[in-house]
């Protein structure tokens, strides 16, 4: 039989039919778990916040980030090999506990992937601007932003072979990118000298309690916000060939991949600082300290390189939420399920779902205003649904079959046991502290409407089977 035939064979066991095209090999399903994660994205935007934090020293929060979603990642890898659907964790948590909570993950997941999108496109809006001169007004920004959101619809709705030649093409971009600047970085501050004494510089930043640490741990946010979207490879399983194989190795690789040179490239950066106290004061402090390190041109060169990389991650993330969106409809656990299921004959992409994930990301656009708000939010709410999930497969962690794409074996229990200390530690640090008070009131409200939804709307259908999952020729979970 072939790949295609036995991925086909797959999904009818779980009693879905394929509709969506289903090409991606393993460079374009791991292209889609990079490009997501966009360390690119998530460091250029987030290491003021890091900086604002904790001083320079606020980097080293990074490694304790990449292990602990790292043992994420491995269990994630698990769930895709044994259930490779479009809805990733609705499905997951839904097949491991029940319909409701696995509707409740999915609407949390749908809130993050909504959000998330305007959130990197105001990352890649002031390079664009000082790329090309223009000077960044608030209106300019927002306009951009905008603009941004509207072409990532049109390039999804065309098809994902165009999707997927841009995305390939930027995971080139940004592995080039940000390598190249490891190296030519590095050979000029051999010469012209490093300070590696900011690497545990604090800049006398201190939490409410006067302790360091406190501040410290505030620097997480950076790491939380940016090695997230590994589990984008699973939500397009649909599309991937040999998908019980090839999804968890793309998931694990672009984890560990993207978490070693995000790194090294901190450790670089923060090395070449020259001005501490202007850099600290920048709202954007990588492309100064490029440009007072490597010159204009240089600088911009990589800069450019930088715009492609972050554009492919909203890019992807919009992907990533229509194939949520067309998971959920499909079930019909989602408001005018017929119009959001629906599959374009032609680019075989769900492109009703595609243009509403836009239209909700400019709504949220001039909603939140805030940058530091949508960051935040989109920190904390991937670590609450990966705990959710990781806790739904705790619970099963002693029956769940094995997989001939990938098992942890023996390292299951360790591996979740582990990862569920971290994902706690890591959800207190981002919605306990008084510095994420707003951060925590949003995602309470869209918690809150969540569960109105649920209730008012789906809740009795999904206990009466009409809608929801059909679970009864399931796998044994």
């Amino acid at each position: 039989m072939s790949k295609q035939g036995f991925d086909s064979d797959a999904l009818q066991s779980f009693s879905y039919k394929q509709e969506l095209q289903r090409s991606l090999k393993f460079f374009s399903s791991f292209a889609v778990a990079f490009s997501f994660i966009s360390i690119t994205t998530g460091i250029f935007s987030s290491y003021s916040l890091a900086l604002g934090a904790a001083g320079p020293a606020g980097i080293w929060t990074w490694p304790f980030v990449m292990v602990g979603h790292l043992l994420v990642a491995l269990i994630f890898a698990d769930l895709s090999s044994k259930i490779p659907l479009s809805g990733y964790v609705y499905q997951w948590v839904s097949r491991l506990t029940n319909r409701g909570f696995g509707w409740f993950t999915g609407w949390a997941a749908l809130c993050y992937l909504i959000i998330v999108v305007p959130t990197v496109d105001y990352g890649v809006a002031p390079i664009f601007l000082d790329l090309v001169g223009i000077k960044s007004t608030t209106t300019v920004l927002t306009t951009v932003v905008l603009i941004t959101i509207v072409i990532q619809a049109l390039l999804n709705i065309y098809g994902v072979r165009i999707a997927t030649i841009i995305n390939n093409s930027a995971v080139y971009t940004e592995v080039i990118g940000f390598i190249g600047i490891i190296i030519i970085l590095s050979f000029v501050l051999f010469f012209k000298g490093a300070d590696f004494s900011l690497l545990t510089y604090t800049a006398h930043k201190v939490g409410s309690n006067g302790s360091y640490f406190t501040a410290f741990v505030l620097a997480v946010v950076m790491g939380s916000y940016t090695l997230v979207g590994f589990e984008a490879a699973a939500n397009l399983a649909e599309e991937t060939v040999d998908a019980n194989k090839t999804v968890p190795k793309a998931i694990v690789f672009s984890m560990l991949l993207a978490g070693l040179i995000g790194f090294i490239f901190l450790i670089i950066i923060t090395s070449g600082i020259k001005d501490i106290n202007s850099i600290m004061a920048s709202t954007s402090p990588i492309s100064d300290i490029l440009q007072s390190r490597l010159g204009t041109a240089v600088a911009d060169f990589f800069l450019a390189l930088v715009i492609v990389s972050i554009f492919a991650c909203g890019l992807i993330i919009m992907a990533s939420a229509s194939r949520l969106i067309y998971a959920l409809a499909r079930d019909n656990v989602f408001f005018a399920s017929n119009v959001f299921k629906k599959v374009d004959q032609k680019h075989n992409v769900p492109y009703n779902a595609i243009i509403l994930v836009s239209v909700l990301g400019i709504i949220a656009v001039f909603y939140f205003g805030k940058l530091s708000l949508l960051i935040g939010t989109s920190a904390a709410l991937p670590a609450i649904i990966y705990l959710i999930t990781v806790v739904a497969y705790a619970t099963k962690i002693k029956t769940l079959p094995d997989s001939d794409g990938f098992k942890l074996g023996k390292w299951r229990l360790p591996v979740t046991i582990l990862a569920i200390i971290w994902l706690v530690f890591e959800v207190g640090i981002l919605t306990l502290p008084k510095d994420f008070l707003p951060t925590t009131k949003v995602i309470l409200y869209l918690f809150l409407a969540g569960i109105v939804i649920y209730w008012a709307v789906f809740r009795s259908r999904i206990k009466e089977g009409k809608i929801g999952i059909n679970l009864e020729k399931d796998l044994d979970v």
